[in-house]
């Protein structure tokens, strides 16, 4: 029998959990802890992970972990090839250097893992902040847990697009256990992969991530990301995200010919946020939400195809939200 995981979303507004059984979901499995991050600092969220951790059914699981990092957390960028990528130390120098030219100097403290990308390529590079990944192994360790995985969220998108059923007959369920981009244990390493299942590398051309406040697309090529573009979204990202597509494809004249988009919608808040915040969120931001909701259509234009959430459409809420840290925390490094 496939052995369970526990998959996990850290975000700045929630942290969700859900029991996968291979490419399976386990029903009722999933919880969810809203997080008021004031300031986009991950330590509330280390705080709310390790209250999910302590539940009693998933304490007593003691599942091995998947996480995934929002991408307000883990920063991606797409680096040309160099001769420096043939070897250590000077790949991971490369790279760092890399998400340095992007992000500032902070960049340079930064875990970084890239994919596998061959030989001319360009290789796509994440970072993520080490303090954040040694905070997620400390937390894991104290609960009990294997921590397995910890990937940006757009890897875990990636490898959970639905292969199309004539691929599935002929050669079996794909394996979303493969190819995965850890930083967990391979933070400085530049063989990592982030790649899609190989069933689904043929079904789309392109992948567009819509988080709260965020939109990220990525075009593919063989499963791989090729090109990617991020921007702001508000609510009414339906009518952005084809707008923004197509700003990018006049930019980049070679993506106008995808003709389909996979979409991974994760941009619902949590339904659960600490009293006065919920308040002062209903109240000042009703009518613009009514009026932006008047605006949106009912569905995307047909490019653009719904994925299944890859933490589930339902999750338990678990406790209120965690409060995020005083003002005498570790600042969070620069994205």
């Amino acid at each position: 029998m496939t052995p369970r995981r526990l998959r996990v979303l850290l975000s700045p507004q929630q942290v969700l959990c859900v029991a996968r059984q291979g490419g399976r979901l386990v029903e009722g499995s999933a919880r969810q802890i809203a997080v008021d991050g004031a300031g986009g600092h991950w330590q509330a969220a280390i705080d709310a992970l390790r209250t999910l951790l302590q539940q009693p059914d998933i304490a007593a699981a003691k599942l091995p972990l998947e996480i995934s990092l929002s991408g307000r957390w883990s920063q991606l960028v797409l680096a040309p090839w160099s001769d420096a990528l043939l070897s250590e130390p000077s790949a991971s120098r490369f790279l760092q250097t890399q998400l340095a030219a992007l992000y500032g100097d902070n960049a340079r403290g930064w875990s970084v893992v890239g994919d596998d990308a061959p030989y001319g390529h360009t290789r796509l590079v994440c970072g993520v902040d080490s303090t954040l990944l040694q905070a997620l192994k400390d937390v894991a360790a104290e609960c009990g847990h294997a921590c397995r995985v910890i990937e940006p969220l757009l890897a875990t998108a990636l490898r959970t697009l639905e292969a199309p059923r004539p691929e599935r007959s002929r050669k079996g369920t794909a394996d979303t256990d493969g190819a995965l981009s850890r930083l967990n244990g391979a933070a400085d390493s530049s063989s990592a992969s982030l790649r899609a299942t190989k069933g689904a590398a043929y079904a789309v051309g392109a992948l567009a991530l819509i988080e709260p406040g965020r939109i990220t697309m990525a075009a593919l090529r063989d499963g791989r990301i090729v090109a990617i573009q991020s921007q702001p979204a508000s609510e009414a990202w339906r009518i952005e995200l084809p707008q923004a597509w197509q700003r990018w494809t006049l930019r980049a004249p070679e993506l106008a010919a995808i003709e389909q988009i996979a979409v991974t919608d994760l941009s619902a808040l949590p339904s659960a946020l600490p009293p006065e915040r919920a308040t002062a969120t209903a109240s000042a931001s009703a009518p613009s939400i009514a009026a932006t909701l008047h605006l949106v259509p009912g569905a995307l234009p047909s490019r653009f195809q719904l994925n299944a959430n890859p933490f589930g459409e339902r999750a338990t809420i678990v406790t209120p939200a965690v409060q995020a840290p005083s003002s005498t925390a570790t600042p969070e490094v620069a994205a």
